[in-house]
């Protein structure tokens, strides 16, 4: 139906305007906002009913764009005002808002309604959705994707790390080839949007002084309870994958405009950092999320413009932020020993995780990417953040069709067979005391190519 409508045409809009104000309101549901938008410039009539309706009309779009993400997307909305930006985000501000998302993930699939949003809330939540986030899903997605192209080039597990810095025109934003699947659009959008939520709640505030001594205002013990473990494993993967992206990105302009940073910057007056710690350390800039991200990657211009915008958004790093997929696989070996859940003891019992196909999980049938299905053949591990050589390429955002047309199987072959080290799970006695720090007895944990020691013992039956 709107497809027969010439836009701006006098006819047509003299034909709408004496249409009943349902059937007016109908009609435009159909329609993109930009349409409407144009609409709206060419008749007075229909401005006043966009204006009166402009909430329900964006709503709509917002919720059939972002599906059940849309409780994500609240919750980075919520978490960019004050308290969150002004002010200590401590254990008794943190916790009471993560349970409550932890209640919404759980029970509200559909996400908030129109009168729980508000249109203040939903304006925004549509302005920050289609001027940051969506251009940066297809930059993500071609990067990662070029990616996989020369992790598949070279055949081997040395590593590939992107040194991509911005020229004059920005990346390249073409659509990837083959266009994205409805579900690996879902699988990045959410990641986009947890990595946001992270940020927000644990991550620098901008132009604040440096904590390196301090206590935490949130243990990581915390963080873990309260934020990480309310995904999938595979979930997980996906925002470490999307981090990953966003400190290569952070990282490539630290180490090319270092000098240059340091030597005008602002934030490095009366700063002297301790013994081993990086002056130039991006993951604070990087907990400051996707605006930031947006505005480096679209800079254009030379290399004093993006030196101007370091200014504008570097930040030092919080205690509280901590990079998952850097260093996070030792870290959660550590915590789930002594704080196993029931996801840990799926993998110990070895439950079959089959893949049930592209899409989204329900109460009733998981449904991991096949990337995820093939590292863990068939069976169900919590093991997370497994190793940034996978987190590169974003393997657990591709659908099975992506990854069988690409032959990126050949890449988690090589994880399966030769890194993997399947072990089994030893967790202490409910006697023991408690633990020392993991950074302090990193001598119990051997490192393997995969980031990890610890996953489930199979045994020829499983494969």
């Amino acid at each position: 139906m709107a497809s027969n409508i010439a836009l701006g045409s006098p006819s047509q809009n003299s034909r709408l305007e004496g249409l009943p104000c349902l059937i007016q309101h109908n009609v435009l549901t159909m329609l993109d906002l930009c349409d409407i938008d144009s609409l709206a410039r060419a008749s007075p009539v229909l401005y006043q009913l966009v204006k009166r309706d402009r909430a329900s009309l964006i709503y709509r779009r917002l919720k059939s764009t972002l599906g059940s993400v849309l409780v994500d997307a609240y919750a980075a909305y919520q978490t960019s005002f004050p308290p969150w930006t002004d002010s200590i985000r401590d254990l008794p501000v943190v916790e009471p808002f993560l349970e409550s998302y932890a209640n919404r993930l759980r029970s509200d699939k559909t996400g908030p309604s129109i009168d729980d949003l508000g249109e203040k809330a939903i304006i925004g939540m549509w302005t920050f959705h289609t001027t940051i986030v969506e251009p940066l899903i297809d930059v993500y997605a071609r990067m990662t994707l070029e990616k996989l192209s020369s992790h598949l080039e070279v055949k081997n597990n040395i590593a590939y790390v992107s040194n991509w810095i911005p020229d004059g025109d920005g990346p390249d934003v073409s659509s990837p080839e083959p266009p994205l699947s409805p579900t690996e659009r879902m699988r990045i959008l959410r990641a986009m949007y947890r990595f946001q939520l992270h940020g927000h709640i644990f991550g620098s505030q901008g132009r604040t002084r440096p904590r390196f001594e301090d206590d935490p205002y949130v243990s990581i013990d915390d963080v873990t309870r309260l934020f990480f473990n309310l995904f999938e494993p595979w979930e997980f993967e996906e925002i470490a994958s999307f981090e990953y992206h966003a400190y290569n990105v952070w990282n490539a302009i630290c180490m090319t405009f270092g000098d240059e940073i340091r030597e005008t910057s602002p934030l490095f007056e009366f700063v002297s950092p301790p013994a081993g710690k990086r002056l130039m350390e991006p993951s604070g800039t990087v907990s400051r999320g996707l605006r930031p991200l947006h505005a480096i990657s679209f800079v254009g211009g030379d290399a004093a413009k993006r030196i101007k915008v370091m200014h504008e958004v570097l930040a030092w790093p919080t205690i509280e932020f901590n990079c998952i997929s850097i260093w996070w696989s030792r870290y959660f070996l550590r915590y789930r020993k002594h704080n196993p859940t029931e996801r840990d003891w799926k993998e110990v019992r070895g439950d079959r995780l089959p893949f049930n196909g592209d899409g989204e999980s329900d109460e009733l049938q998981p449904r991991p990417p096949a990337a995820w299905v093939m590292l863990w053949r068939g069976r169900y591990s919590n093991v997370r953040s497994v190793h940034w050589q996978l987190h590169d390429w974003g393997y657990v955002m591709w659908d099975k069709e992506r990854i069988d047309a690409t032959g990126a199987g050949k890449i988690l072959y090589d994880y399966i067979v030769e890194d993997s080290g399947f072990g089994t799970i030893d967790y202490p006695s409910s006697e023991e005391d408690g633990y020392d720090s993991w950074l302090d007895d990193e001598a119990e944990f051997e490192e393997t190519g995969s980031g990890h020691s610890l996953s489930r013992q199979t045994s020829s039956a499983d494969v």
